[in-house]
């Protein structure tokens, strides 16, 4: 049975679950504490040279990063009445491919320039440069929404659920509610059952645990003047 490294507040590790609960793959779990870098050590440093989570191992197999987990996933598992998550038309899919990319290269690593400081002891709150860069990112994501009902298309595809598990963290800690259509797209996609049984609890999860360790922070600086 194919395993998965995890930790639940990761918004990649439940991008992960989500397409693995939509394509009703069965997996083993193993917990990873990133706090602990648990990833770092020489067994999983040698499974996921990238010292990352999630990390998915199958039949002698080992594949890092979410995007790259979902396509496989979706490759190997999905069945006719999935499709629509990855359209064969090749423009559509170019666009869900588009989407995938923003979330890997912009939108994850302007949420994970909050998390470092945070979990290193040394953001007391979000600097005026994370929050432009947030919003930047909302910018483009409320453009990709001005012609179709969600990120790539007007059914729900691969991007739109890699995307709303970093979002909902982000949400959490810079408000997406200047952004109308954005704000539409999150609220509808909040209706799906596989968001609200698995992306929320951990998201809630992780923005209780960051805003907590930030005040932490705050506390022991105040300690040291």
């Amino acid at each position: 049975m194919a395993v998965l490294y995890k930790a639940y507040s990761s918004p990649p590790v439940r991008c992960v679950m989500m397409v693995a609960d939509i394509l009703n793959i069965k997996y083993e779990s193993q917990e990873i504490n990133p706090l602990l870098r648990e990833q770092d050590s020489p067994e999983m440093t040698k499974k996921n040279p990238m010292r990352t989570i999630p990390t998915w191992e199958e039949d002698n197999f080992v594949l890092g990063d979410s995007h790259a987990i979902i396509l496989y996933l979706f490759d190997k598992y999905a069945k006719p009445e999935h499709y629509y998550l990855y359209p064969k038309d090749k423009q559509i899919r170019a666009k869900v491919n588009l989407r995938l990319f923003f979330d890997c290269g912009v939108l994850f690593p302007r949420l994970r320039s909050v998390m470092a400081p945070t979990y290193m002891g040394r953001l007391t709150e979000m600097s005026n440069s994370m929050r432009k860069n947030i919003d930047d990112s909302y910018r483009v994501l409320e453009a990709y929404l001005s012609d179709t009902v969600y990120l790539a298309d007007d059914v729900i595809t691969l991007a739109d659920i890699s995307v709303v598990s970093t979002l909902a963290t982000l949400n959490g800690l810079r408000p997406i509610d200047r952004f109308p259509k954005l704000k539409r797209w999150y609220d509808k996609m909040c209706e799906e059952d596989f968001v609200k049984r698995i992306n929320m609890p951990g998201a809630q999860e992780h923005i209780e645990g960051l805003l907590t360790l930030m005040e932490m922070n705050k506390s022991k600086l105040k300690s040291h003047i």
